[in-house]
Parts: structure tokens; C-alpha cells; sequence
């Protein structure tokens, strides 16, 4: 199924698509190199706050449109003549509060505020031809959230580095995987497919508990070691009398696949 509107917000600039309970979700602006303007942000925040409430689509996949670029942030031209200021801001903060997986697949450059998708979603994968780099200071912008972000993900001497030499340090994909910015890397043709692998695996599991799991992991970050663990007590209480976790355990002692309500 693909939506071409979310309520009041006409889908233009990104496609949103739900199959077997995977949202897929492409940056359609290939012209622009899938830079985000004011159209896309909106329509990016419809989609985020649909995919959140949907109870039918439990994982998404974020990728661009091309091999070329999969996002190079905010579109430069469109902000020389309007006032763009944190456009993509309301949308990380939606996303913060989205606790189902998300995976990222990047297909070709990646960087400025195309970066916020690695510090935004869970599982990232690359092509060989994926290419990472902050430009905010190239730009004379500040780059705060997106370095802050990956600081939680990979070295901060590789995120100090792309922050402050900026174009000038390009970080291509085998050493993305080097230092853990993606998890693999493959060929642009089965970047979809890869995705799509995981997702599958993923689907196997049970969606409360992947998504409480999620949550003790991103909320606990918040938190000295102590505070996280019984932090992930109480979210352990919460799934105990739900009928997926039941159905696991009878799955398990009849030897057979659980069958996931999401209930």
C-alpha cells in the first residue's frame, strides 16, 4: 500500500509505503541529492507520528531515491531564500518517542543533516558506495545534534574529526564498518534486500518486546549504569502479563513458531 497523503499533509517529497508490516519509507527528491526542505519535513513528521500509531507496521526502512546520494541535508538553495532555521528538529523529536526499529539504508553520500538518520534510527547498513561527512561548518552552521548523536555510536575522535575538518574528511563505507558506523556494507543492487533481511528477522520476534528492548537501551543512555538497570526492570514489568509473552513461552515449550499479536 502506498500512501500518497497522511491526513492534511499531500506526500510529495518522501514515498510511504506499508507492506507486511515493514513501512518503507524513500527521500524522494533525487534532484536535490534528497536534501530535506520544509515540504519534506512536514511530510516526514506525518509519517513518523502514522508509522508510531499504526499497529499494523512494526519496522521501518529509511533509504533515499538513486544510488547517488541518500541525504544531504537541509537544501542550501531553498534556504537562501526563505528562512529554514531547525526544520528538521520537530522531526527528530518525534522520532525520539518512536520505539519500534527502525532501520537505515544508506545508498551514497550521506551527510550534514543527513546524518541525523544515524543518530536518530537503530540499525544502519551501507552500499560500497556510501560516503559520510558533516558540511554543517563548511556552511557556517553549527553541527551540535548530529555529532552529538553519533558520539553514542562510534570513537570521538572520528566524530570530532568530520565535525571540525568537515567536507575535507570523508569516511567511505569499508571504514564506516571499520569503526561501527554501519553494521555491513553491500553491493547498491541488495542494499534493499539486506534491509528487508533484517527487517524479516526482526518480525520474527516479539514486536512488545523489541520495542520495550529499544526503549531500555535508548532511555538507560540517560542514566548512570544503576538507574539504567532498574529503569529496564520496570520495562520488564510491563510486557509480563502480555499475551505475546505468554504466547512465547507456550511457543517455546511446544517446539513450534509463536504466533505475534502485538497484544
Amino acid at each position: 500500500m502506498r500512501l500518497s497523503n497522511i491526513g492534511d499533509v499531500s506526500l510529495v517529497e518522501t514515498i510511504y509505503e506499508k507492506r507486511n508490516k515493514i513501512a518503507y519509507i524513500t527521500l524522494n527528491r533525487e534532484k536535490a541529492a534528497n536534501a530535506f526542505n520544509v515540504q519534506m519535513c512536514d511530510e516526514m513528521a506525518a509519517i513518523w507520528t502514522d508509522f508510531n500509531t499504526d499497529d499494523d507496521s512494526w519496522v521501518a526502512i529509511v533509504t533515499g531515491a538513486g544510488e547517488r546520494y541518500f541525504c544531504s541535508g537541509v537544501d542550501v538553495k531553498e534556504s537562501r531564500t526563505r528562512p529554514m532555521g531547525h526544520i528538521w528538529l520537530p522531526v527528530a523529536r518525534i522520532m525520539e518517542q518512536v520505539y519500534k526499529p527502525i532501520i537505515t539504508a544508506v545508498n551514497g553520500i550521506c551527510c550534514g543533516g543527513g546524518l541525523h538518520f544515524l543518530s536518530d534510527t537503530d540499525i544502519i547498513i551501507g552500499s560500497t558506495n556510501a560516503v559520510f561527512f558533516d558540511s554543517h561548518v563548511n556552511v557556517g552552521l553549527v553541527s551540535g545534534w548530529e555529532p552529538i548523536g553519533l558520539s553514542r555510536r562510534i570513537p570521538l575522535n572520528y566524530v570530532l574529526r568530520m565535525t571540525l575538518q568537515g567536507k575535507n574528511y570523508k569516511i567511505d563505507a569499508d571504514e564506516a564498518l571499520r569503526i561501527g558506523l554501519v553494521t555491513e556494507i553491500v553491493d547498491p543492487g541488495q542494499l534493499l534486500a539486506k534491509a528487508e533481511e533484517i527487517a524479516h528477522d526482526i518480525l520474527q520476534n516479539a514486536p512488545l518486546a523489541t520495542r520495550w528492548s529499544k526503549r531500555a537501551i535508548m532511555e538507560g543512555l540517560n542514566h548512570g549504569m544503576r538507574d539504567a538497570l532498574e529503569l529496564s526492570a520496570y520495562m520488564l514489568k510491563e510486557v509480563w502479563d502480555t499475551e505475546d509473552r505468554a504466547e512465547g513461552a507456550r511457543a517455546f515449550e511446544e517446539r513450534r513458531k509463536p504466533v505475534w499479536t502485538g497484544r
